[in-house]
């Protein structure tokens, strides 16, 4: 049988048989395909709240309008229970049940016409937070929907200005769900706390940042229990840490009180500093961990951006003239993300190192800095700056969408996007 689903900007077509299924995707505008969540069992509470979070997550790109009717149906044995919820606007049927032994969630994704089930899955409950589960659930579905990888089981964290009546500013670090949902306050010590980065450690997620104290800029690490422990805390600046895809690397910008900002560089043991000249700053390794791209003013004054090899220990300029700044690698799309200055404007581009080519991807008024790439290599975080507001920003690279993750109310900066969770981490 051949199915062929009509989306926003996506045409999606389903090619399965018994044995297996292919999807291949196409950009197109067409309108929202319609799925259906339907539940088989008891009424639980439980469920109909995870079928919520899965309804925003699949609904979240634009993609897809998720129906959800408050219904149980005991069970449905026929095929004809099955085809009975098919409809010409709705041929897309998402099963949603646990099993008696309330560990598993099993979801059945089904074509309501035929009565045929394309795929399916028992997820086993991980961690204790009910919206992890959802998400973790959302990331097993999505590929089996549009064949890219999910990323719904994720956190971004930044920082945001708090005023204090009577004393000067904060800046404290928040974390969040994906989508900006969930907001919570991780660091909110009465000083300045910028640049989060998260660690690519799966079991022990971590956030580092730098907070202002007297005497420095130190580098600081917390856990999801608040914790914090300092890891560099040299003389000036000690800031913008990036860790390898496999997390036994580790690089930083440290001035240690000369003025200039170097580049550090840790691995089996030993810190290295790998530049000399200028101010360097935004260390992002590559998929494999033997490059780093990253700023410098080495030049002329003004940041340009170049490639480092680990091996090698010989670097090479990538950009060419203009004002660079902010880069962010995706291991999964190997492709550059940084900031330049057109017009008097920062914007987004992304640079491929197999063409040397770069594309600008964002426009309009308003500096954006300081991006992040999603897991999946779909989306961009970044700071918006328009006057004297900043928010966290996001781009839908494949369809061109942009929207808003933080609020109006607030001024946020630095967004940084964590790597994909089995057990959703929760901010205690």
């Amino acid at each position: 049988m051949l199915l062929i689903f009509s989306i926003v900007l996506f045409n999606i077509h389903f090619v399965y048989s018994d044995a297996n299924m292919n999807v291949s995707v196409k950009a197109q505008k067409h309108d929202k395909v319609k799925l259906k969540i339907i539940f088989v069992g008891k009424p639980q509470k439980k469920i109909k709240k995870i079928a919520s979070i899965l309804k925003n997550d699949l609904e979240f790109s634009g993609q897809f309008e998720v129906i959800l009717p408050d219904t149980f149906y005991p069970a449905l044995k026929s095929k004809n229970d099955v085809t009975s919820l098919f409809s010409d606007d709705c041929r897309i049927g998402i099963f949603l049940s646990q099993d008696k032994g309330k560990k598993k969630i099993c979801w059945r994704l089904y074509d309501l016409e035929y009565a045929s089930m394309i795929s399916g899955l028992a997820y086993k409950q991980k961690g204790k937070d009910l919206r992890g589960w959802a998400h973790n659930i959302a990331d097993t579905i999505w590929p089996v929907l549009t064949n890219e990888p999910g990323f719904f089981s994720t956190k971004i964290s930044y920082c945001k200005e708090v005023k204090r009546s009577g004393k000067k500013s904060y800046k404290h670090i928040y974390v969040s769900d994906y989508d900006g949902s969930n907001e919570k306050l991780l660091v909110s010590t009465p000083t300045i706390n910028v640049v989060p980065r998260w660690n690519n450690d799966l079991s022990n997620p971590l956030v580092f940042y730098s907070e202002h104290t007297n005497e420095n800029v130190r580098l600081v690490v917390v856990d999801m229990n608040k914790k914090r422990k300092i890891v560099s805390n040299f003389d000036g600046l000690n800031i913008l840490s990036t860790f390898s895809p496999d997390g036994k690397k580790f690089a930083y910008c440290a001035s240690r009180g000369d003025g200039f900002c170097q580049i550090y560089y840790y691995a089996d043991g030993k810190l290295k500093k790998i530049t000399n000249k200028g101010n360097n700053f935004s260390p992002t390794f590559t998929d494999n961990g033997e490059q780093l791209y990253f700023c410098s003013d080495a030049l002329n004054g003004r940041p340009q951006i170049y490639k480092y090899d680990l091996t090698t220990q010989s670097s090479e300029k990538i950009s060419k003239g203009g004002f660079n700044v902010s880069t962010s690698f995706s291991s999964k799309k190997k492709l550059l993300a940084y900031s330049r200055m057109v017009r008097g404007t920062m914007q987004i581009f992304t640079y491929d190192p197999r063409t040397k080519l770069s594309k600008q991807v964002t426009f309009g008024k308003g500096n954006k800095e300081e991006c992040s790439w999603s897991p999946c290599g779909n989306y961009l975080l970044f700071s918006l700056e328009r006057g004297t507001k900043s928010r966290v920003a996001m781009l839908h690279l494949l369809t061109g969408r942009q929207h808003f993750v933080t609020s109006c109310k607030d001024n946020n900066y630095y967004p940084a996007w964590s790597p994909i969770y089995a057990e959703f981490p929760s901010v205690r």
